[in-house]
């Protein structure tokens, strides 16, 4: 029986604290990512990454190069899918979430957010998020 409360316990927990995540967390996460980046903190960035995703491509894979990683992470399509962008940070005039979503049942968690460079292109991104073992909502993208 006090297995059985103490599993209780822990799920209301693990609900509770999952239950605190909702389109307005995702938007001003989001919205953080963004004024961090905009600012030119490119190291203060990777503190919205999943840990093991950092570690795994930034700090492995690309040994540690914070430019390539976040333009990477930031790379799109635009004009119907026909071309496709890797955007050099220091030209990214504007960002704005468009849209998001935090379905948690479905694990679907992103913000939509529209990247306008100085010379003109505009394009969507999504930026996907998940919550992490410690409960933390962060980014994560492709891997290799």
């Amino acid at each position: 029986m006090r297995k059985l409360i103490v599993i209780i316990a822990l799920l209301t927990v693990a609900i509770c604290s999952n239950a605190q995540y909702n389109k307005n967390t995702v938007k001003n996460i989001t919205n953080s990512f963004i004024a961090t980046l905009m600012s030119g903190d490119l190291q203060g960035t990777l503190e919205f990454f999943e840990p093991n995703y950092v570690a795994s491509q930034h700090d492995s894979f690309l040994e540690g190069r914070t430019e390539q990683f976040v333009a990477e992470f930031l790379a799109g399509s635009y004009k119907k899918g026909f071309y496709f962008i890797t955007p050099e940070l220091s030209r990214i005039k504007s960002m704005k979430v468009k849209k998001t979503c935090c379905d948690l049942e479905k694990n679907e968690i992103y913000a939509d957010v529209e990247i306008l460079m100085d010379y003109g292109v505009k394009y969507t991104v999504r930026l996907e998020m998940l919550v992490t073992e410690y409960g933390d909502l962060r980014f994560i993208g492709a891997v290799g």
